[in-house]
């Protein structure tokens, strides 16, 4: 019998739900199976069930994972900017061409979200909203006050169009138009939400 060092399993886990949350993004959660899941982990398939009961608890725990990921990212190249310009620089990295061009490490609205409203079960949906309202909460703690307005309001409108700008400019043929979707979403909504022009 093989021994492994205290940690190990929690270690793989760790390792299998950052490779699902990749490819998922990448590839939609029917596009990858729990065999190819496994291969990307560096693992055997046999192992699969030694830590989740089945794809849709993995893909629960990928959301979870991708959000966290993704929104730390862009949370500290927001951070690099000056106090000012945080989120200004939060809308520029979300609606810029380099999130668009690498899905696999980008935030997963624009990714999986269509998907997800379609097939998902419910226990996914659940992972996912609560990953989202995190998310949501982390972002309106950032927006400034704005007498009149809430601020959870704002931030949910804010992520809704940045992500739906992004799922667009995946979407078209024409890389001119889809730069075109980055660039007035950036000018729009760093103008509607800092004051700033883009």
């Amino acid at each position: 019998m093989v021994r492994y060092p205290s940690g190990h399993k929690e270690k793989t886990r760790e390792q299998i739900v950052s490779a699902a949350a990749r490819a998922f993004r990448e590839e939609g959660v029917a596009g990858v199976s729990v065999p190819e899941l496994m291969g990307r982990a560096g693992l055997t398939h046999g192992g699969f069930y030694a830590h989740f009961r089945s794809k849709d608890h993995l893909v629960a725990e990928a959301c979870r994972c991708a959000l966290r990921e993704s929104s730390a990212r862009l949370i500290e190249t927001a951070r690099k900017a000056p106090r000012e310009k945080r989120l200004a620089a939060f809308i520029g990295a979300y609606a810029s061409p380099a999130h668009r061009d690498d899905p696999g490490a980008g935030c997963v609205l624009p990714a999986l979200t269509a998907e997800l409203g379609r097939h998902a079960a419910p226990e996914v949906r659940a992972a996912f909203t609560e990953s989202f309202n995190e998310s949501i909460a982390t972002l309106a703690r950032a927006l400034p006050e704005d007498a009149g307005a809430d601020r959870t309001d704002r931030a949910l409108a804010l992520m809704s169009g940045l992500a739906g700008a992004v799922m667009l400019a995946r979407a078209v043929d024409d890389p001119a138009l889809s730069d075109r979707i980055l660039a007035a979403s950036r000018d729009v909504f760093t103008a509607a939400f800092t004051g700033e022009q883009g």
